[in-house]
């Protein structure tokens, strides 16, 4: 997709060099003559559906009245909702959205394991969810109606946010620079800006294209909580050591340091492709289900007859959710892929049937059995999670 007018001008490197994770930027006319396609009403019925992410926010800065629901909504609250001062924001559009993809794929400069999601929100006049930090790179992209964006630079050393609230809503904002987007306009944020949007307009529409990275704590985390899976329950072992003396019996000598230390080491698995590939499957681990897999699936059920598990076909076209991440890595062994928290290693795969498997909204399993031999395995356990089902034609 061309750069220029996406990004003021610049193209991908020169703002991945000067912008990004560095100062905001403000762009106008990032996609001149734009034609918004969602409508409100569109919006408020996605907001109504189970499983869909939605919030109303309501409150004004000024009055710090601020208020928070979630979704799915009744659709008679929003015949309710007040004439200003409220805003509804719904996330995860690209799942909803089927020309999603198209449109994202401006942003493709960015690799998709940073990206997070396109959420949409429409406000009225003077609709806000207040000012706040944001721990991710945002692209905010103006769609209808005029909202003025603010900014504090620098940001504040120690920001605290206002008490007993389930918004994340900035005690104090101090704003230093200001902006006014029109349809078609966007402004690039990086991560820790504090910045408080306000519609101008009744019918004022904002998408915000959101990228997030893991945090270290996260990722220290997530990796020693795996390696405590992998590590087996014996113990520390000394046969043929040499004694101690009486004068240093309380001494941790060079020797047993070193042994500690190897062992520790070698359990953590420290080498590079160990890592590389708990990154990949770091990053496309599930997230939790709400509602979690039939408990009498393989079980007696009340009447006494066994409800069993699904079970794959492999000649059956599936629908994957659209949660479950995908990405790729070339290892010197060849291509792996890591799919829903597991890493697969491949046969004879090339990087783009690699980038296909990962963008693919279906799966035949068949096509894909003789080059990934685990990913039979696998999608039979998403089967049974509820993660993939049958395509409305799942003719193969």
């Amino acid at each position: 997709m061309p750069m220029d007018a996406l990004l003021g001008g610049l193209g991908a490197e020169a703002f991945l060099a000067d912008y990004w994770q560095r100062r905001p930027l403000i762009v106008r006319q990032a996609l001149p003559d734009f034609e918004n396609p969602i409508d409100a009403e569109e919006l408020a019925g996605l907001a109504c559906e189970p499983g869909v992410r939605s919030r109303l926010v309501l409150g004004h800065p000024d009055r710090r009245d601020w208020s928070v629901e979630y979704g799915p909504f009744d659709p008679e609250r929003f015949a309710a909702l007040p004439g200003s001062a409220w805003t509804l924001l719904v996330s995860q559009i690209e799942h909803y959205w089927p020309e999603a993809s198209g449109w994202l794929e401006r942003f493709d400069f960015i690799p998709h394991w940073r990206r997070d999601d396109l959420m949409i929100s429409y406000a009225v006049r003077d609709g806000s969810v207040g000012p706040h930090i944001d721990a991710y790179d945002v692209f905010l992209f103006q769609a209808q109606g005029r909202r003025r964006w603010q900014i504090q630079e620098p940001p504040p050393a120690s920001p605290i946010c206002l008490p007993a609230l389930p918004l994340a809503i900035l005690r104090s904002f101090n704003a230093t620079s200001e902006w006014v987007l029109e349809p078609g306009d966007m402004l690039y944020l990086p991560p820790g800006i504090p910045h408080l949007g306000m519609a101008m307009d009744d019918d004022c529409m904002t998408w915000s294209i959101g990228f997030r990275a893991p945090s270290w704590r996260d990722l220290v985390g997530a990796f020693v909580e795996e390696r405590l899976h992998a590590v087996g329950p014996d113990r520390f072992a000394d046969a043929g050591r040499q004694p101690a003396t009486h004068a240093r019996a309380h001494e941790l000598s060079d020797g047993d340091r070193a042994a500690l230390r190897d062992g520790l080491m070698a359990r953590l698995a420290l080498d590079s492709g160990a890592l590389d590939r708990f990154f990949g499957a770091f990053l496309t681990r599930p997230d939790s289900q709400e509602d979690s897999p039939d408990e009498e699936s393989d079980a007696e059920t009340e009447s006494g007859t066994r409800s069993l598990a699904p079970r794959l076909d492999p000649v059956v076209v599936y629908r994957i959710d659209p949660d479950l991440r995908r990405f790729w890595m070339r290892e010197p062994a060849g291509i792996t892929l890591f799919f829903a928290g597991q890493a697969l290693a491949t046969r004879g795969l090339r990087d783009e049937e690699a980038e296909a498997f990962c963008v693919g909204e279906t799966i035949l399993p068949t096509e894909w059995s003789d080059r990934v031999p685990e990913l039979s395995r696998l999608l039979g356990e998403l089967l049974a999670e509820g993660r993939i089902e049958p395509a409305a034609d799942s003719s193969g």
